[in-house]
């Protein structure tokens, strides 16, 4: 009997305390799609430089946080705040991020080609500079060949 009773006011809880999800209302200073697209790019790749470079930046005493916000002359409230809007409003919180994946996607494409890029070219710098050395070998060895056989011509026969 009790735990019926328990279980009542459980349920009742629960359906009174969901029953109002308050979203938040759009901020004053609401950054702009496009812009707020640019920002997590920017922090996105911020934030994969800081796994590798913390220590440089730290002695170059970069925050990128701040770095980020000044570039894009907002503040963190101001971001908080729209970040919040954005990520209630689920769709427009998933297209934000799809449009930022696609950009690190089109960057890192752009690297690996250009990597492949430099890739070809010095492995074909290595070639020649391989097939140089080959052909200096080589000559080497006709003229060692060369010098034997005149050797031979000279050396006196039955000896």
């Amino acid at each position: 009997m009790r735990l019926k009773g328990f279980l009542i006011v459980l349920i009742l809880f629960v359906f009174v305390g969901c029953n109002e999800i308050q979203r938040p209302k759009k901020p004053d200073n609401f950054i702009k799609e496009d812009l707020m697209v640019d920002v997590l790019y920017d922090i996105s790749l911020m934030r994969t430089l800081r796994t590798y470079n913390m220590n440089e930046m730290r002695s170059l005493g970069i925050v990128p946080d701040s770095l980020i916000y000044k570039k894009y002359n907002i503040d963190s409230l101001q971001f908080a705040e729209s970040i919040n809007y954005y990520s209630v409003n689920f769709n427009d919180y998933a297209a934000l991020w799809e449009e930022v994946n696609k950009r690190l996607i089109a960057q890192r494409d752009k690297l690996q080609f250009n990597q492949n890029d430099e890739d070809s070219i010095r492995n074909a710098a290595e070639k020649i500079k391989g097939d140089s050395i080959n052909r200096q070998a080589k000559s080497k060895d006709s003229l060692l060949m060369l010098e034997e056989a005149q050797d031979s011509i000279l050396a006196p026969i039955g000896n």
